[in-house]
């Protein structure tokens, strides 16, 4: 994967790297690498977004920015 991306935001941009991509049944996965942190997002039954770990929680409409980014990309 590798490709960085970029999403704006409430008048900010954001930089994001995918690093890994994985679906387990039902609920995708995905890793990213967000100003030096590695997140995980997953995207349930309904659509919706959420951040797996709690540390360094990020806010819930830049994770849902971030995955719909991911979703239109890998068509998921």
């Amino acid at each position: 994967m590798g490709q960085i991306f970029t999403i704006d935001l409430a008048g900010s941009s954001f930089h994001f790297q995918l690093i890994k991509l994985q679906q387990v049944d039902r609920i995708v996965e995905s890793q990213i690498l967000l100003q030096g942190t590695t997140v995980t997002l997953c995207k349930g039954d309904k659509g919706d977004w959420m951040q797996k770990e709690n540390s360094n929680p990020i806010v819930k409409e830049l994770v849902q920015a971030i995955g719909n980014s991911i979703s239109l990309r890998y068509r998921i």
